[in-house]
């Protein structure tokens, strides 16, 4: 059987697998049988890159073993109108993966007496707003500063993620907040902007920009010479791999353009080669010292004391069963992951030019997967990790109905006769997995999984969405739909106006519903009713709209919650658009 057909054969797969997982053996074995089982580990990581065509977008692999880089290849292609192949020195687009050298920039400015984290950001941002609340640097890094997510407002202000995107833009569209998600150090919910701002504070204190600051003090002495934040879309790069993606296996594959002017929170270029010099560093600092590296690699915590598994920029977790430090990245068609390992000396490295996604639409194993997969091979075994044993006689019904939550969309819930589907809006329908615990999921409960909450006569009023890694439960209460008539539609009718945003929106009656316009729309995004004043879009950007009422019950604006942004409030226009 080909190593190219081992992903539709399971059984042959986890066989190869075992077969060449095992180190101790390895290093005990005589010269030619070691070279025989490196042999076999090697061709069983390629067989998890076998489903990527040779004429197809993919990936470049990096592992890293003590101090040094021992298996690095290329899958696929980097350009698909030259037909460059990718190779371990091919340069990616590593998107969020970037967070972690803009984060480690901000502690050595600390260690040198620079930056003090515990500072408000307006001491070194002076045009941040006033919200009433002291932001710090340390909030920005730990993603606890309730500021909105650039990206977020961009769209919503009428911006395609297309369009090229600049650090002054976020500079400005930061300048117009007036309020924040949550108070600052009360929640985790990943911000952009605030690792925008982080490169913005290494400006104002070193006079460096980000790509200058970390070409001197990290890139340089670690010798990653391939490695440097883009922030100039104009700019050149001979070799980089370019971004592509698909509708599904049948169509073309086409462009996914990245126009990103904006550095920090992403645009940081490099290769597999470089990124294993950077895993070197956290066993034998040559940039920081141990001090250092254990505090950008130690999670935070909220002000109330409670833990979540993020430093800087580096999420101490688990994955497969073993502890590791890791942050990955999505931007276009870019994917990226690094995944070190501290007990262990070893590190994995995954950068992409289209997307991997566990549905199975591209190459059908995720990133995460994949690197587990590779550690498996590499390092001793470990216990698989706990899992809620499956309900054998699963009763979907009871949870049957829709589940609402104020700041995200709204949850449905299906009782089909082959189990229970989740309908979060913006796609199909998602099987999910009852367990004898009775929570459920839509696969091993490990970063998200669903508990229900009753009430006095047992039956489901609410189910809680747990998600380890971020502390966060998040719950939706059990409701029955709205059914505005015509008459209560029309009140909604008319234009409002943001000043966070510059932009105005129109709500018209349309038929049976309400739909958004704006110059930027191409096209009308109709509105459903969930419960009074409020309408939930099936677009991830324009996400919930609640309306406002006066104290005489007239409709005076609205506010929008969208995903990584709250409370962005529009109010109501008197007469027609000029």
């Amino acid at each position: 059987m080909r190593l190219a057909k081992t992903l539709q054969c399971p059984l042959f797969f986890a066989a190869l697998m075992a077969s060449v997982a095992s180190p101790a053996l390895a290093q005990s074995a005589s010269p030619a049988a070691a070279e025989a089982l490196e042999a076999g580990r090697e061709a069983a990581v390629d067989a998890l890159f076998s489903s990527i065509g040779a004429g197809d977008p993919g990936a470049a692999l990096g592992v890293y073993s003590k101090g040094k880089l021992v298996y690095a290849k290329g899958y696929g292609i980097a350009d698909m109108e030259d037909g460059r192949p990718i190779t371990p020195q091919t340069q990616f687009h590593v998107a969020s993966v970037s967070k972690e050298f803009a984060a480690f920039a901000i502690a050595l400015l600390a260690r040198d007496g620079k930056v003090d984290l515990n500072a408000d950001i307006r001491r070194y941002l002076p045009y941040v707003p006033d919200f009433g609340e002291v932001i710090t640097v340390n909030h920005l890094i730990h993603h606890t500063s309730g500021l909105r997510d650039q990206w977020s407002l961009f769209v919503l202000g009428g911006q395609d993620m297309d369009n090229r995107l600049r650090q002054k833009q976020v500079v400005n569209m930061v300048s117009r907040q007036r309020a924040l998600n949550f108070k600052p150090g009360s929640e985790y919910t990943y911000s952009n902007t605030g690792y925008t701002l982080l490169a913005e504070i290494v400006h104002a204190v070193s006079g460096q920009t980000l790509r200058q600051f970390t070409e001197e003090r990290i890139f340089k002495p670690l010798g990653m010479s391939k490695t440097f934040f883009f922030d100039d879309v104009d700019e050149i790069v001979p070799g980089r791999a370019q971004s592509y993606n698909r509708e599904n296996p049948d169509k073309p594959w086409k462009r996914e353009l990245l126009n990103y002017d904006n550095a920090g929170a992403t645009s940081l270029f490099t290769t597999v080669e470089d990124l294993a010099k950077w895993a070197g560093n956290f066993t034998n600092p040559v940039v920081g010292d141990r001090a250092l590296i254990d505090q950008v690699t130690t999670n935070g915590t909220l002000s109330d004391g409670k833990p979540i598994t993020y430093g800087f920029a580096l999420q101490r977790t688990k994955i497969g069963g073993r502890e590791v430090i890791t942050h990955s990245g999505a931007d276009a068609g870019f994917r990226a992951i690094f995944v070190y390992y501290p007990g262990q000396d070893f590190a994995v490295a995954i950068t992409a030019n289209t997307p991997f996604d566990a549905a199975g639409k591209n190459f059908g194993l995720d990133l995460t997967a994949r690197v587990a997969a590779i550690a498996d091979l590499y390092l001793p075994k470990v216990p698989a990790p706990a899992v809620p044993a499956i309900d054998k006689k699963p009763n979907p019904a009871p949870l049957a109905g829709t589940y609402f939550n104020q700041y995200a969309h709204t949850l449905k819930l299906e009782a089909r006769t082959d189990g229970l589907y989740l309908d979060g809006g913006y796609g199909k329908p998602t099987k999910m997995t009852q367990r004898a615990n009775g929570s459920f999921d839509s696969g091993p409960p490990v970063r998200s999984y669903f508990t229900t909450v009753k009430g006095a006569n047992g039956t489901i009023t609410a189910i809680e969405q747990v998600s380890p890694d971020e502390s966060r439960v998040t719950r939706f209460d059990r409701i029955t739909l709205a059914t505005p008539s015509a008459a209560a539609l029309a009140d909604y009718a008319g234009n409002y106006y943001s000043d966070e945003l510059d932009a105005t929106y129109t709500i018209a009656v349309e038929g049976d519903h309400l739909s958004v316009r704006s110059i930027w729309m191409p096209d009308p995004v109709s509105l459903k009713a969930v419960v009074a004043d409020r309408f939930e879009s099936p677009s991830w950007t324009l996400g919930a709209v609640a309306f406002d009422r006066d104290a005489q019950g007239k409709v005076s604006g609205l506010k929008i919650h969208a995903g990584r942004v709250r409370h962005v409030a529009l109010r109501r226009l008197n007469g027609p658009l000029p």
